[in-house]
């Protein structure tokens, strides 16, 4: 198939396409799809599916004699990247796909049970806001002795621990539970105080050296990590570096899935991962010791990443076109049911060890329904394993009402010896600079900032107070759906969806920095409902953001270049996600720095995707000037006309023999591509 264009400008680095000057047209008996001036400008976009689908060989002719409009060939040129990738790949059939189909009803079986992996996984990571809520200062006291010493903690409170003035109102002070008295290590200190009982006059204790608490004494309603391991004052930093080790998990299961996928099926690696985590996740809570806890925490969320890893794998594999990225981004959603039911569970539950029990046992029914679960069948071709393949197949078939190929087994095995002939790029291959270096860094710091914030955010709701948690959570779960069908909505019928997601989530970020102006004098319930307000408004612009990114990133480089730099983007924003909970222990100097600063990372986050979005519009979108009126559609048209019949004039009249094919298919063809225009 010869494609004529106007200008040979920039076709040095494309060896698979063959150059044919027009001189040479009427000696070619080929037919030739004229793309003229500005229709040139979508043809190639249009070709491309064609091309794919009949494995047709792409010849471009150079018509010197036109010369207009060569400033926006680059953009053209780089353009056929996509082709090039997709004519030099030796699997010409997908026999795979066309059995398969899109979506149908054999994928939704396998898309559901997969989704549901997610919940336990979002319950992992959210549980510490319950299982370490931040406790109020009434829940405390410090109490170096024995429990028979202190009597009356009241008392003990007032006369022997420091207190300050509140200079927010008039006549009020606050107790430092921190810190005691030294003279107070002495056993008969209550005994030779006087009580006093007026609740307007400060304390005052003995004229000594204060000191830090060693042991506190807990009056809770709930028993959590907090009470049972002293996690306040001091060691309240303990917490974070809890939620650090699920974090470290998580990119530690991570590296070991994406390994362990090159022995070992996904559809076995998430059995292994369900039922890791069913037995980690039970450890996790019945463990006596702080640190064989923050241990088994991190090999749960390394058995989480066994789970979707694997999964993610499975759904890209089985699904394809629109169906595919519709799943991809709403795979996300189910990480917000699990928020959402998080505060559910935790009502019905007294203590942090119950609780994960509570949600590490769900789990046990998801390997139940493990068996319908399909397993990937380029994984199997891959390995070799054509019966398995084609059972897969056939129930796929059947269930989706599709019609199978009689040599399925021959063309099974053509794949499969394609498959193993192709050599996977290296990592280093998203570096070679054919995509802008700078536009891969950027997309990489634009990965890190938003999953910080995606995370952090739930986490950081242990700041907001005990009493407003379950209804916090709740409302972020929430926040985080309205952003995911609003990041679908951009996807699939905007075309500037990096630049639009980039103002939405820059504009929200500072919007957040008025979180300040919330006045400390009002009630707190009015209070906490609008801190609420600007973090919900937050949230939905980040999940906007993840949305984006989850589904759109591999969109930037050439297809076989996609599950690298997604491996890449993903280990990149897991490392840097080990500092996030220690943002949040900001929190102890005030509740709404680590707040600040999430404003702060969506701003920066904003202006990445904006410039995201300059690099992939000049890379793949061509920029509409302005839309024609009807008589510059008439006059265009009519000269678009004039020149397709001349050339397919000249060339049967130059023509010796019949060309390959009719030329009325060809002048379709070109009349779909100016209907497009």
């Amino acid at each position: 198939m010869l494609l004529c264009l106007q200008n040979m400008y920039f076709l040095e680095d494309y060896p698979n396409i063959d150059i044919i000057p027009c001189s040479n047209l009427l000696s070619k008996p080929m037919p030739i799809c004229t793309i003229c001036e500005s229709a040139e400008m979508i043809g190639v976009n249009l070709l491309e599916d064609y091309l794919s689908k009949h494995a047709i060989k792409l010849q471009i002719i150079w018509n010197g004699r036109h010369s207009q409009n060569t400033d926006q060939l680059p953009k053209i040129f780089r353009s056929l990247h996509s082709i090039r990738s997709k004519m030099s790949s030796p699997v010409r059939n997908d026999v795979i796909g066309q059995v398969n189909g899109n979506f149908g009803r054999w994928q939704l079986r396998t898309i559901i049970l997969i989704f549901l992996c997610k919940i336990p996984s979002s319950w992992f990571m959210a549980c510490v806001i319950y299982t370490a809520p931040a406790p109020k200062k009434s829940d405390y006291y410090c109490n170096p002795f024995n429990d028979s010493v202190v009597t009356n903690s009241q008392d003990w409170v007032k006369k022997s621990q420091p207190s300050y003035i509140q200079r927010a109102t008039d006549r009020e002070f606050q107790v430092d539970f921190c810190q005691i008295y030294e003279q107070t290590l002495d056993s008969d200190f209550i005994r030779r105080h006087s009580n006093y009982s007026n609740p307007f006059l400060q304390p005052r204790g003995p004229d000594e050296n204060i000191i830090p608490c060693s042991h506190f004494e807990h009056n809770p309603v709930y028993s959590s990590l907090v009470t049972d391991f002293d996690l306040i004052c001091s060691r309240q930093l303990l917490v974070s570096v809890s939620q650090a080790g699920h974090a470290l998990g998580t990119l530690i299961g991570g590296l070991i899935a994406t390994k362990l996928l090159k022995r070992i099926s996904p559809r076995r690696l998430m059995l292994i991962g369900m039922l890791s985590q069913i037995f980690f996740g039970n450890l996790t809570g019945l463990v006596h010791s702080f640190n064989l806890h923050m241990f088994y925490r991190c090999v749960t969320a390394a058995c989480c990443a066994f789970m979707y890893t694997a999964g993610q794998m499975i759904l890209a594999d089985i699904t394809a076109g629109k169906a595919k990225v519709i799943i991809t981004t709403l795979f996300e959603l189910f990480w917000s049911i699990g928020l959402i039911l998080l505060p559910g569970i935790s009502i019905f539950v007294d203590s942090w060890t119950h609780l994960y029990v509570a949600i590490s046992s769900p789990t046990i029914l998801l390997v139940f329904l493990h068996r319908w679960i399909t397993d990937s069948p380029r994984w199997l071709l891959k390995q070799g394993k054509i019966e398995n393949t084609m059972n897969i197949l056939l129930e796929s078939a059947a269930f989706n009402n599709k019609q199978i190929p009689l040599d399925l087994e021959q063309q099974l095995q053509e794949m499969a010896n394609n498959i193993r002939n192709v050599n996977p790029p290296s990592y280093w291959s998203i570096w070679d600079g054919k995509t802008n270096r700078s536009f891969i860094i950027a997309v990489h710091m634009a990965w890190v900032w938003a999953v910080m914030l995606y995370n952090a955010m739930i986490i950081n709701i242990r700041s907001f107070g005990v009493d407003h948690i379950h209804s916090n959570t709740v409302i972020l779960g929430f926040a985080e759906m309205i952003g995911v069908f609003g990041g679908l909505y951009f996807i699939l019928y905007t075309r500037r969806r990096w630049l639009w997601v980039g103002y939405c989530i820059t504009i929200a970020g500072f919007l957040t920095f008025f979180i300040w102006t919330v006045p400390s004098t009002m009630k707190e319930s009015k209070q906490a409902g609008l801190e609420i307000i600007f973090c919900t408004g937050l949230k939905i612009a980040n999940a906007l953001s993840m949305s984006i990114l989850i589904t759109c990133t591999g969109e930037l480089v050439t297809e076989e270049k996609r599950p690298i730099l997604m491996f890449s983007v993903v280990t990149w924003s897991r490392i840097w996600l080990l500092i996030a909970p220690f943002i949040i222990a900001l929190s102890t100097i005030h509740k709404l720095i680590p707040v600040t600063i999430f404003a702060g990372l969506a701003v920066i986050n904003g202006l990445f995707m904006c410039y995201i979005n300059e690099q992939f519009w000049n890379f793949s979108h061509p920029k509409i000037e302005r839309v024609p009126t009807l008589t510059t559609f008439r006059r265009n048209s009519a000269i678009l006309l004039m020149k397709r019949n001349s050339t397919c004039s000249e060339l049967n009249i130059g023509m010796s023999t019949p060309p390959r094919a009719s030329i009325s298919d060809l002048l379709s063809t070109c009349e779909a591509i100016e209907e497009k225009f």
